[in-house]
């Protein structure tokens, strides 16, 4: 039932389409997923990943539509997590004679749920792996999003397997860039940087150096689509998401409980506006925080407000200051914000967060009483609108 898709003259597509997956570690995924592998057929018959565990019989489908699996001689890993090699087991219990292909910490982590029972072919950048026709070549992007990562090309092809690099959390019946709708996927694919690889970008710059240094005509990721037509617009955006520099916009997120919060939000973001800074409100209470981080990412201000509960924040912006923290660019400028009833606690804190996550803080925090006026509302814009004018 499940079949293989030929991506280039004997290199299959052999993915798993996940559909319905809608979250993987804090990341919301609206439009699914794919985990995508690809079967280079040659000499030595070569599969490039795999799949997370529990998508491994459609992955296998996919190459038994192609060939039997036990003539596959290399399983190579660019990455040994699980997305991409939970399924590693299943496939080497059907590939008896395939040797496992990847890097030394790449092995190391495989080992933890693998043993020592495959045979490993270690390789770093410029090693090379003949397989008949072709000879694949290796190289390494450490922290890309994991220390093992690497990428594979193969120069008889123009073709890049990429690894996470270039990516889009994004499920569709099509394979390629051209076939979908371009703003939705490069939103995608900016959506997955910022919320995968933003904290890497000075590794992912060397990566995308070293990548640009390639002959290509197709850079095929692990997940999303395949790039063959828009490759230059791709490789350019990276170049702008890796250099992390902000633009004249703001993101302002917040809780609120009795209102008090949302209308301190709402007159920082007045004051944004009246200021002709960009600006985009988030009700923590209704909005997904990767989402935000999306914006968050090319924000010079970012404005975070939640009034004090039980001496800390609402449950909503904790989570969101831990996400904050893992992922933020450095050198933006932060304002703490909230409403209290009888102690200013909770802003303090967002103060202290945003600070460890690099950002310099503008002004003490902004705090108003629970029962704030509409006196309160214009102080903070005046407030704010004074800042920005500094």
């Amino acid at each position: 039932m499940f079949k293989a898709q030929e991506i280039k003259p004997g290199i299959w597509w052999v993915g798993a389409l996940e559909w319905d997956e809608r979250y993987i570690h804090g990341f919301s995924m609206p439009n699914g997923s794919t985990n995508n592998a690809y079967l280079i057929m040659d000499d030595h018959i070569t599969l490039v990943d795999t799949c997370t565990e529990a998508y491994w019989p459609q992955l296998m489908e996919r190459i038994e539509d192609v060939v039997d699996p036990a003539r596959i001689e290399y399983v190579i890993s660019n990455h040994a997590e699980k997305d991409h090699a939970g399924s590693l087991r299943q496939v080497l219990a059907r590939t008896p004679q395939a040797k496992v292909v990847t890097t030394k910490q790449g092995q190391s982590i495989l080992k933890t749920y693998l043993g020592e029972d495959p045979s490993w072919v270690v390789v770093k950048t410029g090693d090379e792996l003949p397989i008949g026709t072709r000879t694949l070549t290796f190289v390494q992007t450490p922290m890309v999003h994991w220390p093992d990562n690497m990428v594979t090309y193969s120069p008889a092809d123009k073709l890049l397997l990429s690894n996470d690099a270039f990516g889009q959390f994004l499920c569709t019946s099509e394979r390629f860039d051209d076939e979908v709708d371009a703003c939705l996927l490069f939103a995608s694919a900016k959506k997955y940087f910022a919320n995968i690889i933003m904290p890497f970008a000075k590794q992912t710059k060397k990566a995308l150096d070293a990548v640009r240094a390639l002959d290509v005509d197709m850079i095929a990721p692990s997940h999303g689509l395949i790039w063959r037509s828009n490759i230059p617009g791709i490789l350019d955006a990276y170049a702008r998401w890796t250099a992390l520099e902000p633009t004249d916009s703001a993101v302002v997120a917040f809780a609120s409980m009795y209102g008090s919060t949302r209308r301190m939000a709402e007159a920082i973001t007045e004051a944004f506006m009246a200021a002709g800074i960009s600006v985009r409100m988030y009700d923590l209470h209704e909005s997904d925080i990767s989402d935000i981080m999306t914006d968050v990412m090319d924000a010079e201000y970012v404005a975070v407000g939640s009034p004090t509960h039980n001496m800390t924040t609402l449950p909503e912006v904790g989570a969101f200051l831990t996400y904050l923290k893992g992922l933020a660019p450095k050198g933006r400028r932060g304002i703490a914000f909230g409403s209290y009833g009888w102690a200013d606690a909770a802003q303090t804190e967002i103060a202290g967060v945003m600070e460890q996550a690099g950002y310099q803080m503008m002004t003490d925090p902004l705090v108003t009483a629970w029962n704030d006026t509409p006196a309160d509302a214009q102080a903070i814009f005046d407030g704010v609108t004074q800042l920005l004018s500094d």
